[in-house]
């Protein structure tokens, strides 16, 4: 090869965690379910940039089809995200999906000033029954 080239990895230094579901509704909408975990409680670029690529990358995934809303649980993230981290998948937001973030109760109202406080919930069944009740009140 005649140029120099600086080999790079697209690997990020984070100690975030995260963990994946799918729930289908009575009308087999599909709602995707992902939960972070960071034990520190310091943000870090990598650890912003792994939850928005986790995040985006889970909204595209077909299972056999894209999903039609999204649960994104933090309750058990230390850290507190303000409004620089875009948790919100684009793909998502352009349709007009259901998206639900899951926070500890003693932080739903300092979230409240960052998102829109009709995403919060406190805990995923709620969000679960929140997205089957408007997903599903159409037809039946």
């Amino acid at each position: 090869m005649a140029y120099r080239l600086i080999p790079v990895s697209l690997s990020l230094a984070t100690d975030v965690s995260h963990q994946c579901w799918l729930h289908k509704t009575r009308d087999q909408h599909l709602v995707g379910i992902i939960k972070f975990c960071k034990p520190d409680s310091e943000l870090t670029w990598g650890d912003i940039e792994y939850c928005r690529r986790r995040i985006e990358e889970f909204s595209l995934m077909p299972f056999p089809e894209c999903i039609n809303a999204m649960i994104i649980d933090i309750h058990d993230f230390n850290a507190f995200i303000d409004n620089d981290l875009v948790l919100t998948p684009w793909r998502l937001q352009e349709e007009d999906c259901l998206i639900r973030l899951v926070v500890a109760p003693d932080q739903m109202e300092s979230y409240a000033s960052i998102f829109d406080p009709t995403w919060l919930c406190s805990d995923v069944d709620h969000a679960i029954k929140e997205i089957r009740e408007f997903m599903d009140m159409f037809v039946h």
